[in-house]
């Protein structure tokens, strides 16, 4: 009986405004690419921490959204179309912001925490609808150059 009520209550909540996520991911892509300007122009460490701020905001969209869509896919949603795509433009937003911070990383001479930063996102960008960005990040990894070898 408590099953049958919380799928009750489950299906009365309202579904998440897919759109209105995509915009929020854009707008939040924005806000990240402004404070990694800021951060190549000023590499200090208050606007560092503005800048992984807003990597971390869009980290958590990109989890959140990802649940949304994987639930759309799970229940065989009419939203799936639309929860996919707010999963994949935060996934393009996160990436663009991260490939701006790290190329800014590698020019102030931090390269083995950009080098660190682009394994990460490859190990995340795991879906198909994330190739275009993988390479994206494959190819600012070689522009890093191989990893230097241990004493």
């Amino acid at each position: 009986m408590l099953a049958v009520a919380l799928t009750a209550c489950a299906s009365t909540l309202p579904a998440p405004n897919y759109r209105t996520l995509t915009k929020q991911s854009a707008a939040r892509g924005a806000a990240c690419g402004q404070a990694v300007a800021r951060f190549a122009a000023a590499p200090d460490g208050e606007v560092r921490q503005e800048v992984l701020g807003r990597l971390k905001e869009l980290n958590a969209a990109l989890i959140e959204t990802a649940e949304y869509e994987k639930e759309a896919r799970r229940t065989n949603s009419v939203d799936l179309i639309d929860a996919n795509r707010a999963f994949l433009e935060t996934g393009r937003a996160w990436t663009n912001c991260s490939l701006k911070y790290n190329r800014v990383l590698a020019t102030i001479g931090e390269r083995d925490v950009a080098r660190h930063n682009y394994m990460g996102l490859l190990v995340r960008l795991t879906g198909p609808q994330f190739v275009s960005e993988r390479r994206l990040v494959q190819a600012a990894l070689n522009e890093l150059g191989p990893a230097p070898s241990l004493p």
